[in-house]
C-alpha cells in the first residue's frame, strides 16, 4: 500500500501536474474576469448598445438620441416625401439592433415633398387632364364647367396653377370645361349656391332668367336667406326666361313664392 500511496503521490506532485493545475487555475481566473469583469465592461461601459427609434424624428432630434446612446449619426440621403423636409425617414442598422459604440447609423431624410412643372391640361379632355395631372404626381380638384363657343364639350378652358410654373407634386389643380357652346336664345345658369339670397336674385335677371319658387328651409351651419340649392344646376343650358328655383336656409321652416 505504501508503494501505491507513494506513486500516486509522485504523480500528484509531479511537473506535469503542477502544469495542469496552474493552467486549469489560468483558465478559471480568465473565465471570472471574462464573464465578471469584461463583459459587464463592454456591454455597459464601451462594448456594445442597442440603437434607438429614431424614425420620424427632425435630424436634429435624432442626433442628439443618437448622441446619448453613444452612436453617430450619419446621413446617408435624401428622399421626396409628403413629410416635412429633415424627417428620419429610414434608419440602418434598424431600431433595435445590438451593435458596438460609437457606430455611425445611417439615416435617409426626407427632402420635401417634389416640385415639378404643371403641364398645360388648355385644349385637352378632361379624362386626358386628369392623367396627365396623376402621372406627374398631381391631383385633379374641382371640376366646374362653363359654355363656350371655342372649345368643345368636356374640352379644359382654364386651370387652377399656370402652365409652366412650378408646385408640389399631390397638389390639386382645379380645371374648367366646355359645357358646348350656348344656342342662341339659350343662356347658361350661374352658380347660386352659398349665396345670399339678395346676390343669387341679382344673378338671376342679369343672366335673363326669373326668380321661381323658394322653400325655405332651416339651417344651423348657415345664416338665414343664404342660397343651399338650386334647380335647374349651374352651368345647365336652358332656354332665356326660364325659372330657376331655390333652396334657401331660414330660421323657421317656410315657403313662398318669386318676390315681385
Amino acid at each position: 500500500m505504501s508503494k501505491r500511496n507513494s506513486l500516486f503521490q509522485r504523480i500528484l506532485f509531479s511537473r506535469a501536474a503542477k502544469t495542469l493545475y496552474i493552467t486549469f487555475a489560468v483558465m478559471v481566473v480568465l473565465f471570472v474576469l471574462m464573464n465578471w469583469v469584461v463583459m459587464p465592461w463592454y456591454v455597459e461601459g464601451g462594448g456594445i448598445v442597442t440603437v434607438p427609434d429614431v424614425v420620424g424624428m427632425k435630424d436634429s432630434a435624432a442626433r442628439t438620441v443618437l448622441d446619448t446612446a453613444g452612436l453617430q449619426l450619419e446621413i446617408g440621403g435624401t428622399k421626396s416625401s409628403k413629410l416635412a423636409p429633415n424627417t428620419i425617414l429610414s434608419q440602418n442598422p434598424e431600431a433595435g439592433s445590438i451593435v458596438k459604440r460609437g457606430r455611425r447609423v445611417y439615416m435617409i431624410l426626407s427632402g420635401g415633398t417634389e416640385r415639378v412643372q404643371v403641364p398645360n391640361l388648355i385644349g385637352h379632355s378632361q379624362r386626358e387632364a386628369q392623367f396627365m395631372l396623376e402621372r406627374l404626381g398631381f391631383r385633379l380638384g374641382n371640376v366646374t364647367s362653363d359654355s363656350s363657343s371655342e372649345y368643345p364639350l368636356n374640352v379644359v378652358m382654364s386651370q387652377s396653377l399656370q402652365p409652366g410654373g412650378m408646385a408640389n407634386t399631390s397638389s390639386a389643380i382645379s380645371i374648367e370645361v366646355s359645357s358646348g357652346p350656348v344656342e342662341a336664345g339659350e343662356v347658361s345658369v350661374p352658380d347660386l349656391v352659398g349665396k345670399p339670397l339678395s346676390e343669387a336674385q341679382r344673378l338671376i335677371l342679369n343672366s335673363n332668367l326669373v326668380l321661381g319658387k323658394i322653400s325655405f328651409q332651416p339651417s344651423k351651419k348657415l345664416v338665414p336667406n343664404t342660397v343651399l340649392e338650386q334647380y335647374p344646376r349651374s352651368n345647365d343650358i336652358v332656354p332665356k326666361g326660364t325659372a330657376i328655383n331655390l333652396f334657401v336656409s331660414s330660421i323657421q321652416t317656410q315657403t313662398q313664392g318669386p318676390e315681385n
